[in-house]
């Protein structure tokens, strides 16, 4: 795909959802700027925090005037309200101001997610496809650390998903390591408006990926390592209400496509 004047002046933007990670947002900046320089594209950082209570927040003031070439917007709420929430705050601060041609890259705050893989989804998307997954199910993806019960309720989610709603080229569901392009991102704004991200909870992330697939082209999968084994502190998921969540999300979005076929 050759580039046009419009492809080399896009913009790159990282949206970091975060709650009390105050050591593991250090190490997730440092593996940033790591790979920054191989993106060649001019690249942002927001961060939503989600009402943290430890140093999380001073720690990323202190890397912002340590580092001040990598660029970090920090939007902050003044409370904890949830994943769906910060979400929110993030992909609508985006939605106004991205173009069609920027990506938006989302990933986890807890340094589980390795910025690595950030070039080959790029490549992903400058092949056509508008949303790119960074996936544990594809050949070569893995998981490590991650409890039986933790991967069996994930592995089962996007398995159900995958049942329920065929989206084309998805395998990994849940993982919230996506690129998407900015045309999806607009365009899925502008259909669904502040109920494009209705769930609270971790359910949110294959919310976000279902409303935004009917809006791509094409979608695809890189290979990732989920290093859970990298992360600090306890799991903030609660596993029976995530999947009563999910059965909810489910329920929900199924009557949504049912009243959009029928008009009402």
């Amino acid at each position: 795909m050759n580039r046009t004047d419009k492809d080399r002046s896009r913009q790159i933007y990282l949206m970091l959802p975060m709650y009390n990670e105050q050591e593991a947002i250090v190490a997730l900046l440092d593996n940033i700027e790591q790979v920054r320089p191989s993106l060649k594209e001019p690249f942002s950082v927001v961060i939503v925090d989600d009402g943290s209570d430890d140093n999380s927040v001073p720690n990323i003031k202190k890397y912002m005037q340590k580092n001040p070439l990598l660029p970090i917007t920090l939007l902050r709420h003044t409370q904890n309200m949830g994943l769906g929430q910060a979400m929110r705050t993030g992909i609508y601060h985006l939605a106004k101001k991205i173009n069609h041609n920027d990506i938006v890259f989302t990933m986890d705050a807890d340094n589980t997610h390795n910025p690595q893989y950030m070039p080959d989804m790029i490549k992903k998307v400058d092949k056509e496809n508008d949303i790119v997954i960074a996936s544990r199910y594809c050949e070569g993806g893995e998981e490590k650390g991650l409890s039986m019960h933790r991967s069996f309720l994930s592995l089962g989610a996007s398995g159900l998903l995958k049942i329920c709603f065929r989206c084309k080229g998805v395998r990994d569901y849940t993982c919230g390591f996506r690129a998407y392009r900015g045309r999806v991102i607009k365009e899925a704004y502008d259909a669904w408006g502040e109920k494009l991200i209705c769930e609270n909870g971790f359910t949110c992330m294959a919310e976000l990926l279902i409303k935004t697939h009917h809006f791509a082209k094409k979608v695809d999968e890189v290979p990732m390592i989920l290093r859970y084994d990298l992360k600090c502190g306890a799991s903030k998921m609660k596993v029976l209400r995530t999947i009563m969540r999910y059965m909810h999300l489910i329920t929900n979005l199924k009557r949504s496509a049912l009243k959009t076929v029928s008009g009402k």
